[in-house]
């Protein structure tokens, strides 16, 4: 996936002090989303039958989260990478990635359990390789797209 985006990172190097927050902060918000998922259901707080409120619910958390810590991060970014290096738009491009891996990462935790229980496999230790797996896909890839797009430099697939 880097391969792909080499162009960007020879163009703003500053983008690869980020790529660690990015990925580990959906990772660990889809981790926590699992928890909370195995944990309503084994106190009965979650109705398998009625999933929907609950991913909406998560969804909902997960967006809140990414918005706030999306602002942070982009703020701290704009003006510790961005700004001096003379790429304002990376602050922009973090907080931005930040909030929709965030996000992701909260509907994975909630969704990936839940479709493991309805094919009667054991949601407990088989959904964080899958949310991690497609969350870190996903992530790199809003990530790397959001500067080429917001920096200018273009990219070849």
């Amino acid at each position: 996936m880097i391969e792909t985006f080499e162009e960007v990172l020879e163009a703003v190097t500053a983008a690869a002090i980020f790529i660690p927050l990015v990925m580990d902060m959906g990772g660990n918000v889809g981790t926590q989303s699992t928890t909370i998922f195995a944990r309503g259901l084994a106190w009965n707080h979650i109705n398998v039958r009625q999933f929907f409120p609950y991913l909406l619910r998560e969804a909902s958390i997960g967006a809140i989260i990414g918005v706030l810590l999306g602002a942070t991060a982009g703020v701290i970014a704009y003006f510790w990478q961005g700004v001096p290096n003379g790429i304002p738009q990376l602050g922009l491009a973090v907080g931005l990635a930040l909030a929709v891996v965030i996000t992701l990462g909260a509907v994975l935790g909630a969704i990936l359990p839940w479709v493991m229980l309805k094919l009667g496999f054991d949601h407990a230790p088989g959904a964080d390789p899958f949310i991690t797996t497609i969350k870190d896909f996903t992530g790199l890839w809003v990530y790397f797209t959001l500067v080429s797009w917001l920096v200018g430099v273009e990219v070849e697939f």
